[in-house]
């Protein structure tokens, strides 16, 4: 982190510094304070940390800031109205004085391996940074911008939401020169009413984009495609089944694909030109996630060569789309989180993947739908019905994904209440050479069933 001073600080935030001090670090965690570091204390549902003030500047701390305006400190302070908006407004002037690009990433599904792709593809030409982990809500998102520095390039940031407003907040912290939203599902329906309501607020991420830049979306999703006309920037559109994008696919057999320019100004691929691409990580959904990534590659400047060598060196890792083989089982752990759309694209890749064996959906409930719980777990189960042989369903909406593979027509599948009667009734029917996906929402621990499965230890 570049050095600032707290008088800095009380302009960014429209604060009042008492004291003053030099700094090099921000954190919200009193136990872990790194030299010249301002202590940040972030007010939630369940405690507050200005109780912890103290120990923070016992760990020393070199300056605190709090909203509670009657208290004094014996460390130099910076009283605000609200510390968490304060977090975002420090942020954002951080981010400015860096200078440096940006690259918002939002979307229902596929935004965290967008972010990865795209880091992959922009740090083959530039110095660049992303969002480390989950770091993308609104205490996340700006301890991301604060590991800028004035040699980074490029800052890929990822930012998630569930309720309207959260968007418009981080993209005024983060004020991006480009914006990818990557597609709009289902995914937080519970919170914002329909798939309309989770476009509005999807978009939101382009209230704070910069002057001249440039909105990049999926021109698949209808509902982005029909306002890509009214939103007062420039965008740019990517997709596969819709040939009327700006930047297209042509998929082939043997895994590769061609990334045609049909309309994006480049100044290394001209309109009607083409380049081959290929990635080390499977379905036809991760080829749309490289296109956003090739799109915003070539706004800034790369090369096709820099960006196809970009996307094929990008490996799953973790618990996303982890596919390997171990005791004779074709493996597929995507246990991260789920969403209906999500458990579509993965159940399409296993589809293709038992060979000879057979292919078994291990999947968990899918969380935060709300009225769409029912119909989102079923459209799950058809999918189900569609890509694999047999259905093993776990949690609150077991029932309804069983439901609807069978209004497909499939006899195994089974509901259950119990991950360790589950993989019970897993192992009998499982065979070597068997394909299983193992996915859910985080909440469900579906890496949990994949470890009893596999004989591994679990935590209780």
């Amino acid at each position: 982190m570049e050095r600032f001073t707290l008088a800095q600080a009380a302009a960014w935030t429209h604060g009042e510094a008492r004291g003053e001090a030099a700094l090099t670090a921000v954190t919200t965690d009193s136990r872990q304070i790194p030299p010249e570091a301002l202590f940040l204390p972030i007010k939630g549902e369940r405690f507050d940390a200005h109780d912890f003030i103290g120990k923070a500047i016992e760990n020393g701390a070199a300056a605190v800031m709090s909203h509670r305006e009657n208290e004094e400190y014996p460390v130099p302070a910076l009283y605000v109205e609200n510390t968490s908006q304060a977090l975002l407004d420090l942020a954002g002037g951080y981010r400015t004085m860096c200078g440096g690009k940006v690259v918002g990433v939002t979307g229902s599904v596929g935004k965290t391996t967008t972010k990865e792709l795209l880091y992959a593809v922009l740090s083959q030409g530039f110095r660049a940074q992303k969002t480390e982990g989950n770091l993308n809500n609104e205490i996340g998102l700006p301890l991301t911008l604060m590991r800028m520095t004035r040699d980074t390039e490029v800052l890929v940031a990822e930012m998630g939401m569930n309720h309207f407003g959260e968007l418009s907040r981080m993209t005024a912290a983060a004020k991006p020169n480009l914006a990818v939203i990557t597609n709009i599902g289902t995914s937080h329906i519970e919170f914002l009413g329909s798939r309309e309501g989770i476009c509005k607020a999807k978009l939101e991420i382009l209230e704070g984009l910069q002057e001249g830049g440039a909105a990049v979306l999926c021109g698949d999703e209808p509902l982005l495609w029909d306002k890509r006309e009214s939103l007062g920037c420039k965008v740019v559109t990517y997709g596969i089944e819709n040939s009327a994008c700006d930047l297209t696919a042509d998929l082939h057999s043997d895994g590769t694909f061609d990334i045609v320019n049909n309309g994006l100004a480049a100044a290394y691929l001209t309109v009607g030109e083409k380049f081959t691409a290929k990635l080390s990580i499977p379905g036809k959904h991760n080829v749309l996630n490289a296109l956003a990534a090739a799109a915003v590659g070539l706004l800034l400047g790369e090369t096709p060569e820099l960006i196809a060598q970009g996307l094929v060196s990008y490996q799953a890792s973790g618990m996303r789309q982890n596919i390997y083989e171990q005791d004779g089982y074709h493996i597929y752990a995507d246990c991260y989180n789920a969403s209906p759309d999500a458990m579509e694209a993965t159940l399409s890749v296993l589809g293709g993947m038992a060979g000879d064996g057979r292919r078994f959906a291990v999947l968990g409930s899918m969380l935060e739908l709300g009225d769409y719980a029912e119909e989102g777990h079923r459209r799950a189960g058809r999918a189900a019905a569609q890509y694999a042989d047999a259905l093993y369903a776990y949690g609150p909406d077991a029932a309804a994904m069983v439901a609807g593979a069978r209004e497909k027509g499939m006899e195994h599948a089974y509901a259950f209440d119990d991950q360790t009667a589950l993989v019970a009734a897993l192992r009998e029917d499982a065979k070597k050479g068997d394909a299983l996906l193992f996915k859910g929402s985080r909440g469900m621990r579906m890496e949990r069933a994949l470890a009893m499965f596999l004989g591994e230890e679990v935590e209780a």
